[in-house]
């Protein structure tokens, strides 16, 4: 799929699934890089940015939103559809996550740098975040 018809699909469930930011305070910002067939490829096929806009809102977009992000994600295309298939909810998601994230397959791949001091990450929520979601 191209890069278009991968954000359109992309958008109709991260910016929805408010939970996946659960615990963690406005302007928490994830950048993702997302890749034909593996993380390790030079360019994106997408990139672009999820944040915490308010305590009811999500906000996905490619425009830099000018907020240091907190984490910088790196799917192959075939993980970032695996974990949105069926519109799971928040808990299912890391479920999927953790799952590849423990049996990494061809194609099937995904990687994260953290962006910020643990103690700051902390302050902002990630440390109730880490707890819930099993990280």
């Amino acid at each position: 799929m191209d890069s278009e018809e991968l954000y359109a699909e992309l958008k109709k469930f991260f910016p929805n699934t408010l939970d996946l930011m659960r615990h963690l305070h406005i302007n928490a910002c994830w950048e993702y890089f997302i890749t034909e067939n593996s993380t390790n490829e030079e360019n994106a096929k997408l990139r672009y940015f999820l944040y915490k806009k308010d305590e009811n809102t999500l906000v996905m977009t490619k425009e830099d939103p000018n907020i240091k992000p907190d984490l910088i994600l790196y799917f192959t295309e075939k993980a970032i559809l695996n974990f949105i298939k069926g519109t799971p909810s928040a808990d299912e998601y890391y479920v999927r996550y953790r799952e590849i994230m423990d049996n990494p397959q061809p194609g099937i791949e995904l990687d994260s740098l953290v962006n910020k001091p643990r103690l700051m990450l902390w302050k902002i929520g990630y440390r109730k975040w880490q707890k819930d979601f099993k990280f």
